[in-house]
């Protein structure tokens, strides 16, 4: 599970085995679990909340997206690299 970012006591990861799932990353406040929140990236690159399970703050959410968006090239880079594909939703 490479963990991509650490930024305000997140962490924005990725599992090994996505079983083929569009672009997306997961953040957690702690240690990585299922439940966690899930984002998709669309081809625009921009972002949809898929599930927020780990119950992240609007406000929290929003900064953690910000921040994400100066990184969605090298991001995507780094997923096509470690998984070998590239598929998106929308």
């Amino acid at each position: 599970m490479p963990i991509f970012l650490r930024a305000q006591g997140f962490k924005v990861y990725f599992w090994s085995n996505e079983s083929d799932e569009p672009i997306h990353f997961h953040v957690t406040k702690g240690d990585p679990s299922p439940n966690d929140t899930k984002i998709w990236i669309k081809k625009d690159k921009t972002f949809q909340v898929a599930s927020n399970r780990g119950r992240i703050s609007d406000k929290d959410l929003m900064r953690i997206m910000i921040l994400m968006h100066s990184y969605v090239d090298e991001y995507i880079s780094v997923w096509k690299a470690h998984l070998g594909y590239e598929k998106y939703i929308g």
